[in-house]
Formats: structure tokens, sequence, C-alpha cells
């Protein structure tokens, strides 16, 4: 749960841009042909180097984030991320309105938020 936390928190260092993620993937957008080596052009099609997007690949930092998430604890950790979103804008939530389990991830966000900002992460 602190993974999935710690890595919401800090996502924008996981990886950089998709041309510079060490694990991209160039992908025709044309037929959909792929592959981990650069592309001048499409092997498949022949579709020239305007064809080609790059992307990052399913062993870059950002994608093994999103796999995550879309796991039960995943979803568990977006949710509080929105009830702290919602606090922020201004609702009211009290202990009434949540599962005992959101409020022990929300106090593990808050811890990590401290962490961050006391230099401990």
């Amino acid at each position: 749960m602190r993974f999935l936390i710690r890595s919401v928190l800090h996502q924008g260092g996981l990886c950089g841009p998709d041309e510079e993620c060490p694990d991209r993937v160039f992908r025709c957008r044309r037929c959909g042909y792929s592959a981990q080596a650069e592309l001048d052009g499409c092997p498949a099609c022949r579709a020239d180097w305007k064809a080609i997007d790059v992307s990052h690949g399913p062993g870059c930092p950002k994608n093994r984030l999103e796999e995550a998430m879309d796991t039960p604890n995943g979803a568990l950790v977006r949710r509080c991320f929105r009830i702290l979103n919602g606090k922020s804008i201004g609702l009211t939530i009290t202990l009434a309105d949540i599962t005992e389990e959101e409020f022990r991830v929300l106090e593990l966000i808050e811890a990590e938020r401290q962490d961050t900002r006391t230099g401990k992460c």
C-alpha cells in the first residue's frame, strides 16, 4: 500500500517523456506493428517514419503504476485521494462517511506527505 501511495505522490518522477523511457515502444499508427527498437518506417506496411508513435513500454514504471492502480488496493488508494480532493474543495467529511480501511489509507497518505516534506522519503 505504501508503495502505491509513494508512487502516486511521486508519479511525475517515475519516468521521463515517451522518447526517453528506457522501455519505450515504437508503434505504427497505420497497421499497429510495434517494436522496442527504433523504427525509421514500418517494416510491415511500409508506412514512413511519420506514422511511427513512441510510447512508454510495458516495463515502464508509469505503466506498472497504472496496472497497480487497477487492482483492489489501487482502487482504494484512488478513492482516498478523491476523498482528500473533495475535502480540499470544501466538502465536509466525517468518520461516519468513510470506512475504517479508507481511514487507515488516509493516515498512510498523510504520513507519506509528511515524510516527503521533511525529506525522509
